[in-house]
């Protein structure tokens, strides 16, 4: 703080002196001279306009980004640096790197110039050059300079190698490669003349490159490595060797040199290039296929080495092959198809075949039982039944199959709970006891009180009743017995101290009500949750927090006093009910206001703002809000926005942009830099700089041209990195173009426009056709591809220039000589076009000829002689033969049981045993022989009251079931329960027990069991969910109670009379029409929540108790407002404009009523009016004018400020064209062809009095001081004194009508003296005013105004602000 005070009072004055010159000037005034001491800005400076002398220093150009700190010196802001680090020049961006190569757009952001980039690392500006400048340097755009021993290829920009003798240039690679002046055939030039050969390659005698081939190709030549080529006249047979090649074949011989055939031993020469076979011992009914082999003619085979027999292709099964196809049956077997005889049987054969003559085998299933006669056998038997077919049981008379091998007895009317034991007879199940002759009922033993028998020992109730134990049921009451007993079925008797409320329900009785409360237990009253007894009858709410400014009118509810709303749960606070704007109600229609504000009305307060509001207006204490349109610069100041900000200008005023300098308008709020000569594939980067878009460059100042950076071969360049192709050339990649041959190119590529070039191994044949060259020929074919031969029809290839004839189904056992002719080898004979067959020639019986004189029998056969087969069954023939492949035929005596085994028979069967040899028959396990042919079971240990029915299993009589495996017992069809079965259908009771059915006994007790059943005899148990009241009687039992009610039955509470249950055990008063807004507080009785009152029997509203102002009571104390109000307090809403009110307040929904002093001018806005109205500026509020841009305020009225462009000359207001109008109007000027002009050191200004007249005022270079410009230069004060230091009077009280009469100068003169001493106190004040005014931080023109005064000289011709 010391500091400050120190730069202030010692610091500042000398900076400031040293702005500030001093001058003598010497003014004659009237008959005196008069010495002037003036103050001026010293050269560099300039003053600012304002009461005292302040100058400022002057730079020559504008500084830009920093400020003028010293005369012609700027200095820069943060990131900004002087052009040319010359203080004088403007302050322009800073850098990295200087942006060599561009320019800083913005401090430490480069621009660079086209055909540049910025390089991240320096920031500097680097050239570009598209091709890379590999092996260089890019020295500046598409400009390159190659390292040392690198050459510029000048068309593609390529620093290329200079390649050294030996050695030439590859584009492609852009490398040196070394020269073979021979090439270098199937190797690569390694150095200059040196080849190395590639894989699969040697060394020639020449040095060249030779290709390897295994067993150096026989009889041929390698072409290339593993390809061997034959010589002419060979063929190949391998990948590395020919042979000579016989055009016409050589059959059975060898080509022993191109076309000549040398014949086979055992071959002799005929004719051509064929070979025939030779057979010295001839060959019966064949021919000779081979040397000393005969091949039988069609439909024979061979028997001996030179002799063939006939064949019957699909065999002579009985009988011998006479002819070919031809077949003869052998004695006792008849043909039965052409190739096929069966055996004969002259008596038949029933159930059976003929398996030999004279001899009856049966059929599957089937057994013998005589010569000529089968029947049908079951294996496992046929229980009670006999065997009809094979394998199929039918049952005897009054039986019913159940399985494959059995039967069981048919009761035809059914059995009931019971089995069928025998045809007719039904037995009765465990725990069934007979009624009927098919029918068994279930047995309860200990009896079924109040219902009946189910099931074995499981009781059913009878209607309306319920099980209490296995065998006793009780009364019931669907709907339960709430607070009493069910006495019987549907029928309800209450408690005592209950009364009957309902069929099924008792409620307590409370003689004397029960308020807020319900009735417990018979004269026992319990308060409803949140209520506190008060009395035996009556319960009142509580509120646990208390209720301040208030009472408790419900549990935990609090209503407030008269005047209060609630401001909690449980307290209640004042209430004003027009509001308290930015206030708060310290009681009942009493506001106070809030620090900061002050009252404008009972209840309304507003915010202060002590240094006013610019521009805008005091919307919280100390907080200036702008107008619409404006934005805060300082606390109490607004300055226009343009919401959209004003890219490249300036705001000048709401939502108005200008643009800077070299700019143009493109939108509202944005401002873009112009060039005048356009800027083609580019756009305008600043004013009159083109920057090229991304894919172009800058061919001139305000032009660009596309870039394709891979160049553009037989094409130019349309668009960035698009390549157009030249005339008669097609795209081929994205920058390169091909020629086109419009007629094609066949197995050749265009190699110009219309011209066409052969691939490697191709020959031209046309001007758009070439053909494959094949260098050795294509013997029976024609050339396909290059150096690849393609077979005639009818041929397939057997080397790379050679085909040999085919037979497409082959040629079995021979040779193709011809396409599609076959040759049979030796030992065959020809049985089709493309097969021939071996010869045997002594036959082959049951099976055939597999290879020349080798017999191979049929499928099931198996060899028994050279010439002779038999048929074979796998398994064996048990007790028969094996008659055919896989098939047994049974001796005499036996009939088939399987595929392969055959059993004895016995004609007359054998009951309960087996067949052990023909005609005799063995019991089975657990049975004894009774005849010839029948067994019977065996009982061990007898059978009492019944027979065995089987080996140890015991069958019991009628009316008796097994009680042991070998005894039975009388039965009770119906059980005997509590009893036993005396004889069959008979039941006698146990002691202390009473018959009540033909098989039932129940336990007796003689005086009865009330709600409970007789256990044993004597004996009371109660029903479930009942206690015992005394020996013989139960009663309900319900364990949590019955509040309000009476237990009616087992866990069933029934509720009294005007009540209503809510839980299993609880029940509720009942109010029949609801209750809206309350609650039930006893039957047929409404009592309201707390912030409620009654409004009929059955219904309560809330309450407001301050109204509800401009709305309704929603809730206890709650308003909700009418529709087009808002709420402003707890109890008052105030209407609504949606637009807003400005300047007013909203009187109705949607209507704006003006404040005092303002007028309407739409829906939802007012203005202010000013009564005399504002010429030359608007009413900024009521009867308060602002004056337009380019006037002042004098007197409430709007002056023009003429500026120093238009002081000197000016156009009279209104011309009219005639000199006369300019004299009356222009005083202290000249006319000058109608305009009004001043002489030199005047200007012309707007007398501020009279609008139309203008006067010709004289200037001061510095302002007067208390006084005013007399002359060009020269100030005079009020009193007529001399002004110090030529501009500075005394202040003097008066002064504004000095010079009006001469006597007031001679008064002023008596009182010199006092005058000189009230100056000298005068001048002390204005040295502290000012000394106190350079402490402020800012400088109020208003308050120097209201404090010193705004004076008119006496002619009217000056205006001095002091």
């Amino acid at each position: 703080m010391l500091a400050r005070h120190i730069f202030i009072y010692v610091l500042l004055p000398s900076f400031v002196l040293a702005q500030i010159c001093f001058r003598t000037d010497y003014k004659k005034l009237k008959d005196r001279t008069i010495t002037l001491k003036v103050k001026y800005c010293c050269k560099g400076y300039k003053r600012l306009t304002g009461s005292s002398l302040r100058c400022v220093p002057q730079c020559n150009q504008n500084c830009g980004s920093g400020r003028c700190s010293k005369p012609n010196t700027c200095s820069c802001n943060r990131g900004y640096e002087n052009l040319n680090h010359l203080p004088a020049n403007r302050c322009v961006p800073q850098c990295k790197g200087g942006c060599t190569n561009g320019r800083c757009g913005s401090p430490g952001k480069c621009i660079c110039a086209n055909g540049y980039e910025i390089d991240g690392a320096t920031g500097h500006c680097l050239p570009i050059c598209s091709s890379g400048c590999a092996n260089g340097h890019c020295k500046s755009p598409g400009n390159c300079v190659c390292n040392k021993d690198y050459t510029l290829n000048v068309n593609t920009q390529i620093c290329q190698p200079d390649c050294k003798p030996g050695f030439q240039l590859n584009e492609t690679l852009n490398a040196c490669n070394p020269i073979c002046s021979k090439g270098c055939d199937n190797g690569i030039c390694r150095a200059p003349e040196t080849c190395e050969c590639n894989a699969d390659y040697q060394k020639g005698t020449d040095n060249s490159c030779m290709p390897i081939c295994k067993n150096n190709c026989f009889n041929g030549k390698c072409t290339a490595p593993g390809i061997c080529e034959c010589l002419a006249g060979h063929v190949k047979i391998s990948d590395s060797m020919c042979l000579p090649d016989c055009k016409n074949g050589c059959m059975n011989g060898f080509c022993s040199a191109p076309d000549v055939c040398t014949c086979n031993s055992g071959y002799t020469y005929e004719s051509g290039n064929n070979c025939q076979p030779l057979c010295e011992n001839g060959c019966e009914n064949g021919l000779c296929s081979a040397p000393g082999q005969c091949t039988c003619d069609k439909g024979y085979s061979k028997v001996t080495e030179n002799s063939c027999a006939p064949v019957c292709k699909d065999g002579c099964e009985n009988g011998f092959c006479s002819a070919p196809g031809e077949c003869t049956c052998h004695q006792g077997f008849s043909a039965v198809s052409a190739n096929s005889c069966a055996p004969v049987c002259k008596y038949g054969c029933e159930n059976g075949f003929c398996s030999a003559p004279g001899k009856c085998t049966c059929d599957k299933g089937y057994s013998k039982v005589t010569e000529n006669s089968c029947a049908p056998a079951c294996i496992n038997g046929c229980e009670n039944g006999y065997c009809s077919a094979p394998g199929e049981c039918t049952c005897n008379k009054g039986y019913s199959i159940v399985s494959e091998k059995s039967c069981a007895p048919v009761c035809k009317d059914g059995c009931e709970n019971g089995h069928c034991s025998a045809p007719g007879e039904c037995t009765c199940d465990e725990g069934y006891s007979k009624v009927s002759e098919n029918s068994c009922a279930p047995v309860c033993k200990d009896g079924c009180e109040n219902g009946y028998c189910s099931a074995p020992g499981k009781c059913t109730c009878n209607e309306g009743y319920s099980k209490v134990s296995e065998n006793s049921c009780t009364p019931v009451c669907i709907n339960g017995c709430e607070n009493g007993y069910c006495s019987a079925p549907g029928e309800c008797s209450c408690i005592e101290g209950y009364n009957k409320v309902s069929e099924n329900s008792c409620a307590p009785v409370c003689k004397d009500g029960c308020e807020n409360g319900f009735c417990s237990a018979p004269g026992e009253c319990t308060c409803h949750q949140g209520y506190t007894s008060v009395s035996a009858n009556i319960c009142a709410p509580v509120c646990n927090d208390g209720c301040e400014n208030g009472y408790c009118s419900a549990p935990g509810k609090c209503t407030c006093n008269e005047g209060y709303s609630k401001v909690s749960e449980n307290s209640c606070g004042p209430v004003c009910i027009n509001g308290c704007e930015n206030g708060y109600c310290i009681a009942p229609g009493e506001c106070s206001c809030i620090e900061g504000y002050n009252k404008v009305s009972e209840n309304s307060c507003a915010p202060v703002c002590k240094d006013g509001c610019e521009n805008g207006f005091c919307s919280a204490p100390g907080e200036c809000t702008c107008h619409q349109g404006y934005t805060s610069v300082s606390a109490n100041i607004c300055s226009p926005v343009c919401n959209d900000g004003c890219e490249n200008g300036y705001c000048s005023a709401p939502g108005k942009c200008t643009c800077n300098e070299g700019y143009s308008k493109v939108s509202e709020n944005s401002c873009a830099p112009v060039c005048k000569d356009g800027c083609e594939n580019g756009f305008c980067s600043a004013p009159g700089e083109c920057t090229c878009h991304q894919g172009y460059s800058s061919v001139s100042a305000n032009s660009c041209a596309p870039v394709c950076k891979d160049g553009c071969e037989n094409g130019y360049c349309s668009a960035p990195g698009e390549c157009t192709c030249d005339e008669v050339y097609n795209k081929v990649s994205e920058n390169i173009c091909a020629p086109v041959c419009k007629d094609g190119c066949e197995n050749g590529f265009c190699s110009a426009p219309g011209e066409c070039t052969c691939h490697q191994g191709y020959s031209s044949v046309s001007a758009n056709s070439c053909a494959p060259v094949c260098k050795d020929g294509c013997e029976n074919g024609y050339c396909s591809t290059p150096g690849q031969c393609a077979c005639n029809e009818g041929y397939s290839k057997v080397s790379e220039n050679s085909c040999a004839p085919v037979c497409i189904n082959g040629c079995e056992n021979g040779l193709c000589s011809t396409p599609g002719k076959c040759s049979c080898t030796e030992g065959y004979n020809k049985v089709s076009e493309s097969s021939c067959a071996p010869v045997c020639n002594d036959g082959c019986e049951n099976g055939f000829c597999s290879a020349p004189g080798e017999c191979t029998c049929h499928q099931g056969y198996s060899s028994v002689s050279a010439n002779s087969c038999a048929p074979v069954c796998k398994d064996g023939c048990e007790n028969g033969y094996c008659s055919a492949p896989g098939q047994c035929a049974c001796n005499e005596g036996y009939s088939k049981v399987s595929e392969n085994s055959c059993a004895p028979v016995c004609k007359d069967g054998c009951e309960n045993g087996h067949c052990s040899a023909p005609g005799q028959c063995a019991c089975n396990e657990g049975y004894i022989k009774v005849s010839e042919n029948s067994c019977a079971p065996v009982c061990k240990d007898g059978c009492e009251n019944g027979f065995c029915s089987a080996p140890g299993k015991c069958t019991c009589d009628k009316g008796y079931s097994k009680v042991a495996e070998n005894s039975c017992s009388p039965v009770c069809k119906d059980g005997c329960e509590n009893g036993y079965c005396s004889t069959p259908g008979q039941c006698a009771c146990n002691e202390g027990y009473s018959k009540v059915s033909e098989n039932s006994c129940a336990p007796v007790c003689k005086d009865g069991c009330e709600n409970g059943y007789c256990s044993t005899p004597g004996q009371c148990a109660c029903n479930q969910g009942y206690s015992k009241v005394s020996e013989n009687s139960c009663a309900p039992v319900c364990k949590d109670g019955c509040e309000n009610g009476f237990c009616g039955a087992p866990g069933k509470c029934t509720c009294d009379k005007g009540y209503s249950k809510v839980t299993e055990n609880s029940c509720a008063p009942v109010c029949n029409d609801g209750c809206e807004n309350g609650f039930c507080s006893a039957p047929g009785e409404c009592t309201c929540h707390q912030g409620y009152s009654s409004v009929s029997a059955n219904s309560c509203a809330p309450v407001c108790k301050d109204g509800c102002e401009n709305g309704y009571c929603s809730a206890p104390g709650q308003c909700a407002c009418n529709e087009g109000y808002n709420k402003v307090s707890e109890n008052s809403c105030a209407p609504v404009c949606k637009d807003g009110c400005e300047n007013g307040v909203c009187s109705t929904p949607g209507e704006c009523t003006c404040n005092e002093g303002y007028i309407k001018v739409s829906e939802n806005s007012c203005e202010p009016v000013c009564e005399d109205g504002c010429p030359n500026g608007f009413c900024e509020s009521p009867n308060y004018c602002s004056c337009n841009e380019g006037y002042i305020k004098l007197e409430n009225v709007c002056t023009r400020h003429w500026d120093d462009t238009e002081r000197s000359s000016t156009p009279a207001p209104r011309q009219t064209g005639r000199i006369d109008i300019c004299e009356q109007l222009c005083w202290n000027g000249t006319c000058v062809d109608g305009r009004c002009s001043c002489e030199e050191n005047y200007r012309l200004t707007e007398d501020p009095l009279n609008a139309t007249k203008l006067l010709c005022l004289p200037e001061c270079e510095e302002e007067c001081v208390h006084g005013y410009c007399a002359y060009p230069g020269v100030c005079l004060c009020y009193d007529g004194q001399t002004p110090e230091a030529g501009v500075e009077c005394p202040s003097f009280t008066g002064t504004e009508n000095a010079g009006r009469t001469a006597g007031m100068n001679i008064f002023i003169k008596n009182w010199l003296f006092l005058a000189l001493v009230a100056v000298a106190v005068v001048l002390v004040v204005i040295i502290y005013v000012i000394m106190y005014a350079l402490r402020q931080r800012h400088y109020r023109v208003d308050e120097k105004e209201q404090r010193y005064g705004v004076y008119f000289s006496a002619k009217q011709a000056d205006i001095i602000r002091a």
